[in-house]
Order: C-alpha cells, then sequence, then structure tokens
C-alpha cells in the first residue's frame, strides 16, 4: 500500500497571520492548494496541483509532492516554518 505521509511535515502561515498549518500529507497538501491557497494562479501552483494528485495516483513518490507543495507555498510567499 502506497503512503501519503511525510517523513516531515510542512508548516506554513494559512490565512490568518501568526496562524500556522500543519500539513502533513499528500491529501493534506491537495485540500491546501485546491481550497485554501490564497492565489490560484501561477505555474509552481499548477505544477504542485499535478504532482500531488500523481502521488496520490502512486505515479510519484511523496517526497516529490512535498518539495512541489514547498515551490507553491514559496511562489505565493507564504511563511514557511518547516522545510
Amino acid at each position: 500500500m502506497h503512503s501519503f505521509w511525510w517523513d516531515r511535515s510542512v508548516q506554513l502561515e494559512l490565512g490568518d497571520a501568526g496562524k500556522y498549518r500543519d500539513v502533513k500529507s499528500t491529501r493534506e497538501a491537495v485540500e491546501c492548494l485546491m481550497l485554501r491557497w490564497p492565489h490560484q494562479d501561477g505555474r509552481a501552483l499548477a505544477a504542485a496541483k499535478r504532482v500531488c494528485l500523481q502521488a496520490l495516483e502512486g505515479k510519484v513518490k511523496t517526497e516529490k509532492a512535498r518539495r512541489a507543495f514547498i515551490k507553491a507555498a514559496e511562489e505565493a510567499h507564504l511563511s514557511i516554518r518547516s522545510q
């Protein structure tokens, strides 16, 4: 069975200033990208959506999804506490 959990979570400021969300899995990343992301455009965002969905299908490793998620957060200028 394919594991969607990440070895290290990604904590990012998403929503209210000073409130961090601890994203621990590819499933949580997809939920953030699709429903909670502050901007719905950008190359890194599109790539992160694609890679995370591929990871859920077992086509790519979860670490690749995690890296794509971090790049999308950087592109959106979100504060990241863990990498």
